[in-house]
């Protein structure tokens, strides 16, 4: 049809609706009824006369034309975005909605706690935290940030370190009452030991004796498939087991954690990123919330 003017929110149905698979994923996601984001996609696809979206039992999958109209989507909604990014900044105002991810125990620790002060800098900025230990895909999952602490080469996205920190190993102060505190890391296989699923049946720390780096291979006897839920048996006295410092910081304050083998702690640093698409990067509501993470990181989560 020559002269159709689709209905931006028609195309954002279409996007997200082939990027998850499924009317019903999207649906969910943008927080409105199935047949609102079906009318829309019917709507363009009577506006154009093509068929952009293959319907199967298997779920969705976009013709050529669907594609192609899929990128250009992309491209005037990041650009619908810039611009009303562009007006709140004529007005000192950042403003818009932000989708962020990181793990959930960082959510929880760390994200969650300042989000008041975030509000307060930002009052017209909507934040969604999406909560998961997976590493979130950007495009699929609609991230304008995640937080990760490696970068790959996978995907094209632009990068900026927050800081640095460190992995020590923790136990409650109870767990050390009844078992004894190691002295050394070798001691640890008469301890029990609690690690993270995705290290597999066995978990290797690294320390360091005399300038010389020493590992120690052990079977956890807990293994849990989040990092909160490691923490959370730590500080029930399930065993002993790594943590990022940042994490164990408020529980060391606190008394509920006591660090294990300060002495012989390897002090490798890793690094967290703030990582978004190029062409969210320049979006005021996305460079808003970048900064703000960067300048948490130094003065609220102490990474060097």
């Amino acid at each position: 049809m020559k002269n159709f003017l689709p209905d931006p929110a028609d195309l954002r149905w279409l996007v997200r609706s082939m990027d998850l698979g499924s009317f019903s994923a999207a649906a969910r996601e943008l927080d409105v009824a199935v047949s609102v984001v079906t009318r829309g996609v019917d709507r363009l696809e009577a506006g154009y006369g093509v068929t952009l979206l293959r319907r199967s039992t298997h779920g969705l999958s976009a013709t050529p034309e669907g594609a192609e109209l899929a990128q250009e989507a992309r491209d005037l909604l990041e650009r619908f975005d810039d611009i009303a990014s562009a007006l709140s900044r004529q007005h000192n105002r950042v403003a818009g909605a932000v989708r962020l991810a990181s793990s959930q125990e960082i959510c929880e620790q760390l994200i969650v706690p300042q989000m008041g002060r975030l509000r307060a800098l930002h009052p017209a900025l909507r934040i969604e935290l999406v909560a998961e230990d997976r590493v979130a895909d950007l495009v699929t999952d609609g991230i304008d940030v995640a937080l990760r602490t490696t970068v790959g080469n996978s995907e094209a996205v632009v990068a900026r370190a927050l800081g640095s920190f460190e992995r020590r190993l923790y136990a409650a102060p109870a767990y050390l009452q009844h078992h004894g505190v190691p002295e050394v890391p070798h001691d640890l296989h008469q301890h029990h030991v609690v690690a993270h699923t995705a290290q597999g049946p066995a978990v290797t720390w690294a320390f360091r004796k005399g300038g010389r780096k020493v590992d120690v291979t052990l079977r956890p006897d807990l293994a849990a498939s989040t990092s909160a839920l490691v923490h959370h048996a730590l500080v029930a006295g399930a065993g002993v087991g790594m943590l990022s410092c940042p994490l164990a910081a408020a529980d060391v304050a606190q008394g509920r954690l006591v660090e294990v083998l300060a002495p012989y702690a390897s002090a490798v640093s890793h690094t967290m990123y703030a990582v978004s698409l190029p062409g969210r990067r320049g979006a005021a509501r996305v460079r808003a919330v970048v900064d703000f993470l960067r300048d948490t990181a130094r003065k609220q989560w102490h990474l060097s």
